[in-house]
């Protein structure tokens, strides 16, 4: 009987011995950068530059600007900007439930890729490059003005959860080796 607790007391040593050697691995993502400045520093000196978007990304990409300038600096400080993150943006939109009887669609899809890099303020330099994707959907009615807001709005959600995975993924760029 003896033997078993031994066991077990091994067991939960190695156990806890390999779980306090792995805890140097992680780094806390908001901590202290490499170069010793808060990471909500180097965030908002990240620049998101006015982009002319054709018409049909136009809203959306305006949504997507706004959600990414507060994601980054929501503080609204006047920091001196090191970055430039430049964007593309590909909206798509599917209609996948057509209602048999009226022929109209009576749901939709918008889905959206943005493509972006954060490079230096002249440009010679890339930090990171990488693309987050994402959909959402909304339903649509008989009305038009009801339909046209519930597309709006799900392009909102959409630009918030695109600008929450971009500021996400330039957070651990950054905090690594800014």
């Amino acid at each position: 009987m003896s033997s078993l607790n031994l066991k077990s007391l091994a067991r939960l040593t190695v156990v806890a011995g390999l779980s306090l050697g792995l805890t140097a691995c992680f780094k806390p993502l908001y901590g202290p950068t490499a170069s010793g400045q808060s990471l909500q520093t180097v965030l908002a000196s990240i620049d998101v530059p006015e982009i002319d978007w054709p018409d049909s990304q136009a809203v959306m990409g305006h949504y997507l600007r706004s959600e990414l300038v507060y994601a980054l600096n929501g503080s609204g400080s006047d920091t001196p900007k090191r970055y430039v993150l430049k964007l593309a943006l590909v909206r798509s939109l599917s209609t996948p439930i057509v209602d048999t009887e009226t022929g109209r669609a009576s749901s939709a899809i918008v889905g959206g890729t943005l493509n972006y890099t954060l490079t230096s303020l002249d440009g010679n330099m890339v930090y990171t490059k990488g693309t987050a994707t994402s959909t959402t959907s909304y339903d649509r009615y008989q009305q038009r003005f009801a339909s046209v807001r519930a597309q709006r709005d799900a392009e909102i959600r959409l630009a918030k959860v695109l600008a929450e995975q971009v500021k996400t993924r330039l957070a651990a760029t950054l905090s690594a080796g800014s």
